[in-house]
């Protein structure tokens, strides 16, 4: 009798490919959907890169088609290398970087290489809805660890250090946060560093955001407890490439190496053309200022929300976020089920968003809001009318 493997039990579609179904289902009727729910940037990559790889297309070659290194070509190695050490100060060598399709990928060959069944992994509530089929998947246990958004959804070490077991592989940290949009407090990020290399665990730190900050600075977890930290990047976000599928990890050698081997068998190889793309920008003379740019852009819309939130929405409560594309927004005080208020705000006022139950399994009658995909007229628009939904 034919049957498939019990994990996939764990596994579900994408929140996000669900609403983005529907989204598309309207549109398709005459529907003008204004999009808060999208996590993919709206600004597109620097023209001068697009138009040296438009350069690169028109050679007789197959250096854009071709197979790569399963770790990545070189170049790019090189290039994230140097480009970490720009940004934070961090000693990196190419050896310890491997690329993959996607932070998915890095995602998936970072928690196949350390998570063995029987293992637990303490997760942030709230945190990003992609961790927790996957942990699952691979037969470790989540211990969620609650914060709040009185606390500005910072961890706290003295609970974490109660729900650390002799079981306990690894703590999983985005930051800046999605959905919060939090940066994660240089106190914080030493007493946790302090925890990992105490307890010898893992701290695997996403770190899709970093250069997505609008106030405060982004902590290197790395450079506090560089045998314990692996890092999971992506490209999808800076510099806004979601559709090409390219990210990294950096990390332990041990680690990285062995990550490789994950990804090499998942993918082969990482994109060919992005990572040329990729190589380009980031030793561009055009990287700094292009990050200026869209974290003024998306700054100025991010403060656009939070004023018509204000208005439109008084009893909401959130926390104005320091990085990412995100504001988080708990409407107890309007509803208790915040997937069902979603739903009819998609099919009844055309306004796409996220259920914060997507990344919470406490605040469920939260929503999250992206406010990087529309223009500010239709942001505006778009958060009056989940202040009509909500007051009807």
């Amino acid at each position: 009798m034919r049957a498939f493997s019990e994990r996939l039990a764990y596994l579900r579609e994408s929140p996000t490919r669900k609403i983005d179904a529907l989204r598309e289902r309207l549109r398709r009727e005459g529907r003008d959907v204004i999009v808060l729910s999208a996590g993919q940037p709206s600004i597109p990559p620097p023209v001068e890169v697009r138009r040296r790889l438009a350069e690169l297309l028109q050679e007789e070659s197959m250096e854009l088609y071709g197979y790569t290194p399963s770790q990545g070509i070189y170049e790019l190695r090189e290039a994230v290398s140097e480009d970490l050490k720009r940004l934070g100060g961090l000693d990196v060598p190419p050896d310890q970087i491997t690329i993959t399709a996607g932070g998915q990928a890095a995602m998936f060959s970072t928690l196949a290489t350390i998570i063995e069944p029987g293992d637990e992994v303490v997760l942030m509530d709230p945190t990003y809805f992609g961790y927790k089929p996957l942990v699952e998947y691979f037969g470790a246990r989540i211990v969620r660890h609650r914060t709040y958004l009185e606390n500005d959804y910072q961890p706290d070490v003295e609970r974490l250090k109660e729900q650390i077991t002799p079981k306990t592989k690894a703590l999983i940290l985005v930051s800046p946060d999605n959905p919060t949009g939090r940066l994660l407090s240089p106190e914080a990020a030493k007493a946790l560093a302090d925890l990992a290399v105490d307890h010898d665990i893992w701290l695997v730190t996403d770190e899709a955001y970093k250069t997505m900050i609008y106030e405060g600075e982004h902590v290197y977890l790395y450079k506090l407890a560089p045998e314990h930290v692996i890092s999971i990047n992506t490209f999808s976000k800076d510099p806004a490439i979601p559709g090409w599928r390219l990210g990294y990890v950096y990390g332990p050698k041990d680690a990285v190496s062995k990550i490789k081997l994950v990804n090499e068998e998942m993918v082969y190889c990482p994109p060919s053309f992005a990572q040329r793309m990729v190589a380009i920008y980031l030793k561009s003379d055009v990287r700094f200022r292009y990050i200026k740019e869209f974290v003024a852009a998306y700054r100025a819309r991010r403060d656009i929300v939070i004023d018509a939130l204000r208005r439109y929405v008084p009893d909401g409560r959130f926390k104005v976020p320091q990085g990412s594309m995100f504001v988080f927004v708990d409407l107890s005080k309007y509803i208790a089920d915040g997937e069902a208020f979603a739903q009819k705000l998609l099919e009844e006022y055309s306004v796409a968003l996220v259920p914060g139950s997507y990344f919470s399994d406490v605040y469920k009658a939260a929503v999250r809001i992206s406010f990087v995909a529309e223009r500010p007229e239709r942001l505006v628009e778009g958060v009056r009318r989940i202040g009509e939904a909500l007051a009807k």
